[in-house]
């Protein structure tokens, strides 16, 4: 089947779980959030409430989502009035406050030239390449700038879970859109490149094409203390190259050249 596709995670995906960005959104980006927009008492209260949804939902905007459908959000202090029907987490808010306030120099600025290259072939070949997050849009787009990717991925073959809510992956519906936005009829023409094993399992339930992206020094158990920090932020769904979903594995972005190339979806 000709790959016709390629669906790309971005977070510990586009860049290395290793560099400390990842850890740093899913506790301080996330609860300074949670007290200044939500009214969390404290961190520790805020941090709480976002891992346990996080590990249910796979994003923090689903999770919050969810949280104050389930009365877990605080009530709104003396003076903040919601109207009739108004939502006290807007996902909207966290996409803004994401954008702008996360440390961002965390990335590192431009990724390396191998993997800049492949992108290069990619926009140059006859295959579509898609980015779809469970972060919110203009974040996505932060990082994607921040890397030097942004080029790569016009607005329309852009998705975020700001585009796809009340679903997010895993869920089938979210991919099921994607693939229905950019086009894509039969998922078998789609490789799905991505971090989280819950998603890479969806996305071959589909019947795409996968690769893993495990994170620098996993495949050596030698994760550096940013990846095991990160990694602690989303228990439950540590990458695992022997699973059957996965049909291929490598540590970094920079690493798909070569099983594209034996895939003939680039050039040797």
């Amino acid at each position: 089947m000709m790959i016709t596709t390629i669906i790309f995670d971005v977070d510990d995906c586009l860049y290395d779980v290793g560099t400390g960005f990842t850890a740093h959104r899913n506790t301080d980006g996330a609860t300074s959030f949670m007290m200044d927009k939500l009214h969390f008492a404290s961190r520790d209260e805020a941090q709480t409430l976002r891992d346990e949804y996080f590990l249910k939902y796979h994003s923090t905007a689903k999770g919050l989502t969810a949280a104050e459908a389930d009365g877990r959000l605080p009530l709104p202090p003396n003076g903040v009035e919601l109207q009739p029907g108004e939502k006290l987490f807007k996902p909207n808010d966290l996409d803004e406050y994401w954008a702008t306030k996360l440390d961002f120099s965390l990335l590192g600025g431009t990724l390396d030239e191998r993997t800049m290259d492949t992108f290069d072939a990619l926009s140059k070949s006859s295959t579509q390449i898609v980015a779809f997050s469970n972060g919110p849009r203009l974040y996505v787009q932060r990082v994607l700038k921040e890397i030097g990717l942004a080029k790569y991925f016009e607005d329309e073959k852009l998705f975020a879970v700001t585009d796809v809510l009340p679903h997010c992956k895993p869920d089938k519906a979210s991919f099921e859109l994607v693939l229905k936005s950019v086009g894509v009829k039969n998922p078998e023409q789609c490789i799905m490149v991505e971090d989280s094993m819950k998603n890479i399992r969806a996305a071959k339930a589909l019947g795409m094409k996968t690769i893993l992206i495990m994170g620098k020094g996993r495949k050596q158990k030698a994760l550096n203390k940013q990846g095991l920090d990160a990694e602690a932020t989303k228990v439950g769904d540590a990458p695992d190259d022997r699973d059957p979903a996965v049909d291929a594995a490598v540590e970094t972005v920079a690493e798909i050249d070569s099983i594209l190339k034996e895939w003939k979806v680039l050039s040797a």
